[in-house]
């Protein structure tokens, strides 16, 4: 009874301050809320029976039990809710003994930040009540993927540029928070919840790259500003997540950090993001192709990322530096460089290979000694201008993808090649683990590619880009993981809207954290240029059926001011 009666005087003490704060909400779900008292306190007093005998409930909001998820957030979310009064949240991690979320009827808990992206992982949540009345123990399984949560309510936010926004090409970039979870889902690039200008000429946002850089549990963004049409200068920027208010910023200048690579040096022209020294912290790999070409890495810390680089490797030209990619091709835990030069050889096209020494990271200086190069098969191939990373197998090493739009007079190709424990060990594109070709003359399948589990079975399907098939109408071909590799046939092909749109500009994240990727995908020609991006939502297990770009679930549109080029909204996402 002294323990009721403990309770209960809480209860009234609490209750008068948050009173105040919910004038006109009646909700008996919000402790010591009027309504709270009135149908729980009171009805026990006035009852008599005050003994609670009814365990609390529980809802994980980002992860499922019944099939794969890929949790793209720094937190696990969820609510709760006890007929009386909760106490507490906890959560065990890989086995590890149960700790306290923050929060009760709404819950969140920060994933340790040294788990590795495409590490394994379980978790068992349960919850209790003053009572000491204990929800059911739920178990779930999942895999860390990319932190794209901005603002750290548990579900992946979306980045998108015009990276020729405005007569003088200055670039926006537009952060959409919650497309999977507000009623409002929106149909233009004026509906952002942040917008971001770039400097005059900058081409800002031509690349830009989500990820958790400071450790804290929140995506921060990172965009190059080549300055391509401009002096070339090179211009990294760096925004700091402000934790649940997201990322604060309305211009280039606002940048927590920018860094300065000098004239004619492109920098930011491309941009990765993985943990090259082992530290636990997310590291950014940035590279521009004027002259000699460069790549360079900068380390992440709990201060942020730092302006000096930790590795600057020097290219032979060639446009070294037109793409740069992070992943572990070796599985030693530790995030290795690809850097594409386009241009090599007559246009075939190279990628050079440079792996982590371990907690050193990458000690290269230029290309004299790479650790592996893949080049292309025929003149004007331009393999590796588009390429990603993901363990497509799930055997644990991360695969490289990597395309020669220009193959064959731009019908185009992708090339699968297959890490281990020494990388990649296929000497040429022409030995591939895997080679999937484009359907249609000249339509340059290859354009651009993403990985993502659409279906949930726990694979990575490709998603690649051919935006001139149809007079630049564009389409994308979908290929899921099958019998040990990827199909040799697409799932799923969509078209664009109309001609010159170029559609195809593929991203996967899951909006509503169902378990299934969604993926999104741009059409920069769209109406002149101004540029489109559409949002097609997994339906499950089944995987995408749709065949047009109409039958999206939503499309977010750019616009242009008056002036001879388009934004072209849509070309750019932050992966």
């Amino acid at each position: 009874m002294k323990r009721i009666l403990e309770i209960l005087v809480s209860a009234v003490l609490v209750s008068a301050a948050l009173n105040c704060a919910t004038q006109g909400v009646y909700n008996p779900e919000i402790s010591f809320s009027t309504a709270w008292w009135e149908t729980q306190i009171l009805k026990c007093v006035l009852s008599g029976t005050c003994t609670d005998q009814t365990p609390p409930t529980l809802v994980v909001g980002n992860l499922s039990s019944s099939h794969n998820v890929i949790l793209e957030s720094g937190f696990i979310v969820g609510t709760a809710s006890d007929d009386l009064l909760l106490s507490r949240i906890e959560i065990s991690a890989d086995s590890g003994p149960f700790l306290p979320a923050v929060g009760t009827n709404t819950w969140q808990y920060q994933i340790p930040s040294q788990w590795k992206s495409g590490s394994s992982h379980s978790v068992q949540v349960r919850s209790f009540d003053f009572a000491g009345n204990a929800s059911p123990t739920q178990n779930f399984s999942f895999k860390k993927g990319s932190n794209k949560d901005i603002n750290g309510d548990g579900f992946p936010d979306l980045a998108a540029t015009a990276s020729l926004f405005s007569t003088t090409k200055n670039g926006e970039i537009y952060l959409f928070y919650g497309l999977g979870s507000g009623t409002v889902v929106p149909n233009s690039t004026s509906m952002a919840n942040v917008t971001i200008t770039g400097d005059t000429t900058s081409s800002f946002g031509y690349a830009l790259q989500l990820g958790d850089l400071n450790g804290d549990g929140y995506a921060d963004l990172a965009a190059g500003g080549s300055f391509e049409y401009g002096s070339g200068t090179g211009q990294l920027y760096v925004f700091y997540s402000t934790g649940k208010n997201g990322i604060v910023a309305a211009s280039f200048a606002n940048a927590n950090l920018t860094i300065n690579a000098g004239p004619s040096t492109l920098l930011g022209y491309s941009l990765s993001l993985g943990d090259v020294n082992g530290d636990g912290f997310t590291d950014i790999a940035a590279s521009g192709y004027l002259g000699a070409g460069r790549a360079l890495i900068y380390y992440g810390g709990a201060a942020g990322v730092s302006s000096t680089p930790a590795t600057t490797i020097t290219g032979p030209g060639s446009n070294f530096g037109s793409a740069v990619r992070l992943g572990d091709l070796n599985g030693d835990g530790f995030a290795d460089m690809i850097v594409n030069g386009n241009t090599y050889s007559a246009s075939a096209g190279r990628l050079w290979i440079f792996h982590s020494t371990g907690s050193a990271g990458i000690t290269a200086v230029d290309t004299s000694a790479p650790t592996w190069t893949l080049t292309g098969i025929s003149a004007s191939d331009s393999f590796g201008i588009s390429m990603t990373t993901g363990d497509i197998n799930a055997d644990g090493y991360e695969d490289l993808i990597a395309a020669s739009p220009g193959y064959s007079g731009n019908l185009g190709r992708v090339y699968v090649f297959h890490g281990g424990t020494t990388g990649i060990s296929a000497a040429s594109p022409a030995t591939a683990n895997q080679t999937l070709t484009g359907a249609v003359a000249g339509e340059r399948f290859g354009t651009d590619v993403a990985l993502g589990d659409i279906n949930g079975d726990g694979f990575l399907d490709l998603a690649s880009a051919a935006i001139l098939y149809n007079a630049s109408m564009g389409r994308l071909h979908l290929f899921h993981f099958s019998g040990g590799t990827i199909s040799a046939t697409a799932s799923t092909l969509i078209t664009g809207e109309a001609t010159n749109d170029q559609f195809g500009i593929p991203t996967f994240l899951d909006c509503n954290g169902d378990g299934y990727s969604d993926l999104v995908v741009g059409a920069q020609g769209n109406t002149n240029a101004a540029g489109r991006a559409y949002l097609f939502r997994s339906p499950g297990s089944s995987g995408l059926t749709v065949s047009l770009a109409t039958s999206a679930n939503a499309a977010i549109s750019g616009y242009n001011l008056p002036g001879p080029t388009g934004s072209i909204f849509g070309s750019t996402f932050g992966h």
